[in-house]
């Protein structure tokens, strides 16, 4: 390659315009002028003195004002008068462009840099002078050379600089070169637009595709376990006509191709479950109006925690989805399978704003000191969130097909507020991809960050997780609640969009401020007593110490009247009707003879939230309290109670026994 300074070169472009032509009305039309400086006839240039054949017939041309031309019509004389633009989208058999006009965008810098480089070759075989100099070399003069003689010095040149070509090369380049210019130059392998598989053969692509589809069920196997059955299904099918096989990298690179995305090769779980999504394209799932649709869906949360008899388990999540504003407008934390009457919690839940339930504070204060290492929101900051959290409508509520969906307290509950409700199709979780998609968010954007934390997946599993500070399902509850209101509705979500600048996000609070403007139907929520209608209904006696549930004690001044009494509710014993919330358990109401609900709390309340108790006890309180009884003892001469550890059995000292239990508000079991 000649070595000649860079600094003296001027740049080559990439593709040549030829204007050494003249345009004339007479003679010809011109509509583009892209052409290699060897060719004068243009490739959309039109032959005036020629019929031009457009789409309903021959014309002859006229006459021409810029921009219309007149044209009269060989089959009757007739004339019309067209736009240039009109006749080129008439003209029939106009030449196409021998390249694309953007090719050199799709090659990197390399590439153009190899292309630029031969065209400069290329431009001094023909012209004889290299750009960047102004004389040709006497090697290439065409003075006193022919093409032959040039190209057989381009070889031995190119060949000394490393450059390994033949002559069958360069020819084919300089003849691309004069059709095409620099574009020419272009390895075709870098711009080739035929497919992948434009040259397998039609059998063994269809042989192939079906053992592809039937590795959707099967153990995973490898891409040679995939070329063998294909030449057995092929056999199975043609026999001895059966075509040939491709070589084994190409049927390696095809199987490639067809199992993009499938995981054919990979993940069993994940091949199944992209094998239950439907074969069409996906259609796009939009809604304006908030509560027009409302997704609601259930999984196990990727974190352990800790029940009240210490054992540890994963808890279930059921969120409703509004789809308009992605609001999360209520969620439950189940320990078990979920039933159709959480469900009808979850409902009552978006029914009813937070001001409208009762008052959570005093269980929040004593979750908050259980749980030392999560903070709560403070009761001033919860209550401003609280009055700006949107209160969505659901019209329609979209959801699987599970027992505890189609039970008939849910169905009754939203017909009663006249709720519509949609099932998914079987194994079809596209229906509802909106709050499946959600729960992926959750996981990285609030779980995680929990102790008790496994992962994804067993491999993604901590050491010893289990033996971190875990939560209970209370303090999980909780935190989940005020994670909702102060991150995720105030969070910028990338599905919401200004609509004017698409690259502004908008949150769901301000959508839901965006939607009000236009909606004209005001829908009110439900009431205080209407959410303690919706919650779960309990049967138990009153007693003059009030009523027993779930091993506690709840009393009221206004029960005075029931005591010892029996109700008139069919078939429950004199029973009396009470309504439980999962997540107040302070608190029970009991439906009075009148239908009025009457509200009981638990006997020992302001007992569990002494100051005395050990998690609500100042820190350094304990120590000086324990150093007193120390001194106390050695004063009056009486001995100290041992404590209670694992080397010391409460029946080698029955006076401790007692003394050294420590008793749990969390865990009634042990109340």
């Amino acid at each position: 390659m000649h070595s000649s300074s860079n600094a003296s070169r001027t740049p080559v472009p990439l593709f040549t315009t030829w204007s050494g032509w003249e345009s004339s009305a007479s003679t010809s039309l011109s509509v583009s002028t892209t052409k290699p400086p060897s060719k004068g006839t243009l490739m959309n240039a039109l032959n005036l003195a020629e019929p031009i054949h457009l789409i309903d017939g021959d014309y002859d041309f006229v006459e021409h004002q810029n921009p219309f031309i007149r044209l009269r019509k060989t089959s009757d004389g007739t004339y019309i008068d067209l736009n240039m633009a009109e006749l080129a989208r008439r003209r029939i058999g106009a030449h196409a462009f021998p390249t694309e006009p953007r090719t050199f965008d799709r090659l990197d810098k390399a590439q153009v840099t190899a292309t630029a480089q031969w065209a400069e070759h290329v431009e001094e075989l023909l012209t004889g002078v290299h750009p960047g100099h102004d004389t040709p070399r006497p090697e290439y003069d065409p003075a006193s050379t022919t093409l032959n003689d040039r190209v057989q010095a381009k070889i031995l040149e190119l060949e000394s600089a490393g450059i390994a070509t033949s002559r069958a090369t360069i020819m084919r380049k300089i003849k691309r070169f004069r059709e095409q210019g620099s574009a020419g130059i272009i390895d075709r392998r870098l711009v080739r637009h035929d497919g992948p598989l434009d040259f397998l053969h039609p059998d063994v692509k269809d042989a192939l595709c079906t053992v592809i589809a039937n590795q959707a069920t099967v153990s995973t196997g490898t891409k040679s376990r995939l070329i063998v059955q294909t030449h057995a299904e092929l056999l199975k099918r043609f026999g001895a006509q059966a075509p040939a096989m491709p070589p084994e990298s190409s049927m390696y690179r095809y199987i490639k191709t067809l199992t993009q995305g499938l995981h054919t090769t990979g993940s069993a779980n994940t091949r199944q479950s992209l094998a239950n999504r439907p074969r069409r394209t996906f259609a796009l799932n939009t809604q304006v109006l908030p509560g027009a649709e409302v997704q609601v869906d259930s999984t196990p949360m990727d974190i352990f925690v800790r029940t009240a008899s210490g054992k540890l388990t994963r808890p279930i999540l059921t969120v409703m989805f509004d789809v308009a504003t992605r609001s999360i407008l209520a969620c439950t934390l189940r320990l078990e399978a979920t039933k159709g009457i959480d469900h009808v919690a979850l409902l009552a839940q978006a029914l009813t704003p937070h001001q409208n339930r009762p008052n959570r504070a005093v269980f929040r204060q004593l979750v908050q000191d259980g749980s030392p290492q999560c903070t709560l929101l403070r009761e001033e900051e919860r209550s401003a969130l609280e009055s700006t959290r949107p209160f969505v409508y659901p019209r329609r509520i979209m959801m699987d097909n599970g027992k505890d969906y189609t039970s008939t307290v849910f169905q009754a509950a939203a017909e009663e507020f006249h709720i519509d409700v949609t099932y998914s199709a079987p194994h079809t979780p596209t229906d509802k991809g909106h709050v499946e998609r959600m729960f992926g968010s959750i996981n990285t954007l609030f779980t995680q960050y929990l102790p008790g934390y496994v992962g994804r997946s067993p491999e993604f599993r901590g050491y010893n997780v289990e033996k971190e500070d875990l939560l209970s399902v209370f303090a999980l509850y909780e935190l989940f609640d005020d994670w909702v209101l102060k991150v995720w509705q105030n969070r910028p979500h990338s599905g919401l969009r200004d609509r004017m600048n698409p690259n502004i996000k908008i949150s769901p609070n301000q959508a839901y401020a965006a939607a009000t403007q236009v909606s004209s139907t005001l829908l009110l929520p439900i009431t205080t007593d209407g959410y303690i209608r919706l919650l779960q209904s309990e049967y138990r006696a009153i007693t003059s110490t009030g009523i027993a549930y779930n091993n506690r004690q709840y009393d009221s001044e206004e029960l005075h009247p029931l005591r010892n009494s029996k109700s008139n509710v069919p078939g429950k014993k004199g029973a009396w009707e009470i309504k439980v919330d999962p997540y107040q358990p302070l608190a029970i109401w009991v439906r009075s003879a009148q239908g009025k609900w009457i509200e009981c709390r638990t006997r020992n309340e302001d007992a569990v939230l002494l100051p005395h108790l050990t998690s609500s006890e100042p820190e350094g309180q304990a120590e000086e309290r324990n150093n007193m009884a120390v001194i106390n003892a050695a004063l009056s001469g009486t001995p100290m109670h041992l404590p209670l550890t694992e080397e010391t059995d409460p029946a080698d000292n029955p006076e401790s026994a007692d003394e050294g239990t420590e008793i749990s508000i969390f865990n009634p079991e042990e109340d």
